[in-house]
């Protein structure tokens, strides 16, 4: 019975800090986006996509976190010319697509899985990386596509995007941690991704086009 408790404890730890971590990501997509108005709709279509992978999560406290991350994208855009209709469609485009797309109710001891860490990814890059039929992955760069050798793959732009989120994480987690509470899902993300077979893997789902929306072209132009 002791064991189980400690083990509901640790999960429920593990759950907590992950949804620390995605709000936090939320929000930040936000706050630090361009004040554009070409970059409305995406930047809150992503921001509310983190959301609503983590509505259930949420639980009763979703709705709140709903409001103020609302409230932040219409006084970051409207200013600058989007209109509310614009914003509220946005929200309710990326709520639909992170609901269908949501994180287990409940996050297990094995909580890290390829397809969170792909979607991080995606949402960082999505815009700079295609892959091209037969050639390989391209990355946009100086105003045009560069291809990527084929040995290198992108793991190593998958360890940088991840990299950077980690320490980021940790820093909106350190206020938030209970010493003696920790799940220590940091910590296993950490280990991952210094594992080049399991950042392939994270590579590999970013093909899977019918859930990523990876851009996949069939020739070289």
């Amino acid at each position: 019975m002791e064991d189980e408790l400690k083990k509901w404890a640790l999960e429920k730890a593990i759950t907590s800090e992950i949804v620390d971590s995605m709000q936090y990501e939320a929000f930040k997509k936000i706050d630090f986006a361009e004040a554009k108005i070409e970059k409305c709709h995406t930047t809150v279509f992503a921001a509310f996509l983190i959301l609503g992978r983590i509505k259930a999560l949420l639980g009763k406290d979703f709705e709140q976190v709903r409001e103020d991350l609302y409230d932040n994208a219409k006084a970051k855009f409207l200013p600058v010319g989007a209109s509310e209709v614009e914003v509220r469609n946005a929200m309710e485009a990326g709520l639909k697509c992170g609901e269908q797309r949501r994180l287990p109710d409940r996050m297990g001891l094995r909580s890290i899985h390829y397809g969170f860490v792909a979607e991080m990814v995606w949402l960082e890059v999505y815009s700079s990386i295609r892959y091209v039929e037969g050639v390989g992955w391209e990355l946009w760069e100086n105003g045009k596509w560069r291809r990527r050798p084929k040995e290198k793959g992108i793991v190593g732009i998958i360890y940088k995007v991840m990299r950077e989120k980690i320490n980021t994480w940790r820093e909106a987690l350190e206020d938030l941690a209970d010493i003696n509470g920790t799940g220590g899902w940091i910590e296993r993300l950490e280990k991952n991704i210094n594992d080049p077979d399991w950042l392939g893997k994270v590579e590999a789902m970013l093909l899977r086009v019918d859930y990523f929306w990876m851009l996949v072209v069939t020739d070289d132009n």
